[in-house]
């Protein structure tokens, strides 16, 4: 059993957070919950909670200050169905129960048994509501069988943090906001960094053949770094603007150094639907675009 709360009104219109069988989410704007909606400045730090136990799925009220409210009458507690409309803040989600769930997504946990690799399996990334464009890119991330991970800043948007320590991936920082993220392929984190991230400017992906401590050494290196006239600076090598129009001007000497044990490098486009890949050569980087749309 999943349930899939559809946000039909508010900051977040649009969005959909999954809860499995089983499993309880919180929702509130800010990180003491599971899921962060920061947008939504109506909401309680800790607002309500979605609670499944397979069979039926329950919305409590966390002691909010406006109150939650189902198909418009404020509840404590209630049990929902499809169809259900829940109001929290500003936000008004739908109910919609999936009995037979074969994807994974924010509130749900890690599948168990051995995924099958995304590069092979369009139609696994398809049973997962990815968007044709979202699965092109997904493809190309997992495609060459080197270890994915993502560098994202959490200045971006405050729910980063949140979303980190609810998915459980292993995660590193970087600097004062950023943080080097392990993505195997059935993380359930790349659902909502694909969903949530892309073409917000929260960061990039990488590959390599090393673990996630020596990529995290290598990165880390390069954060703070200092002038010609020997003034201190940090280098936010994350942001999606500085990677476009510094790679691509490397000699390969620099190159060969920045990437250190990294295969590639993917980052939004401009255009929101292309995608830029960074690689090495032999005459320093090569730069591809990968259509999305």
């Amino acid at each position: 059993m999943v349930v899939i709360l559809e946000a039909v009104s508010g900051p977040v219109l649009g969005r959909r957070i999954e809860v499995r069988g089983g499993s309880i989410l919180r929702l509130g704007r800010t990180g003491k919950s599971d899921y962060a909606i920061a947008e939504d400045g109506y909401l309680s730090g800790l607002h309500f909670s979605v609670e499944c136990d397979g069979a039926q799925c329950r919305i409590r009220d966390l002691g909010s200050s406006n109150g939650t409210f189902v198909n418009g009458s404020r509840i404590t507690e209630q049990v929902v169905q499809e169809g259900d409309s829940v109001v929290a803040g500003g936000s008004t989600f739908r109910i919609h129960v999936d009995a037979l769930p074969e994807i994974t997504g924010v509130g749900l946990p890690r599948l168990r048994t051995a995924p099958t690799p995304l590069s092979v399996s369009t139609q696994t990334i398809s049973e997962a509501g990815y968007s044709p464009a979202e699965t092109v890119l997904l493809n190309a991330l997992y495609a060459s069988g080197e270890q994915v991970f993502a560098v994202v800043d959490a200045s971006r948007d405050s729910r980063i943090p949140a979303f980190l320590d609810a998915a459980g991936e292993k995660h590193l920082t970087i600097g004062e906001t950023a943080f080097l993220v392990s993505l195997p392929a059935e993380a359930r984190l790349v659902h909502v960094l694909i969903k949530d991230g892309w073409g917000r400017g929260w960061g990039f992906y990488g590959t390599s053949r090393a673990g996630l401590e020596r990529v995290h050494a290598h990165f880390t290196s390069f954060v703070s770094l200092r002038t010609s006239s020997g003034a201190a600076m940090t280098f936010r090598f994350w942001d999606p603007r500085v990677l476009r129009a510094l790679v691509p001007v490397m000699p390969q000497e620099e190159a060969d150094a920045f990437f250190g044990p990294c295969e590639r490098m993917i980052v939004e486009a401009e255009r929101p639907a292309m995608a830029l890949e960074f690689s090495r050569a032999p005459r320093g980087p090569r730069q591809q675009t990968i259509k999305l749309g």
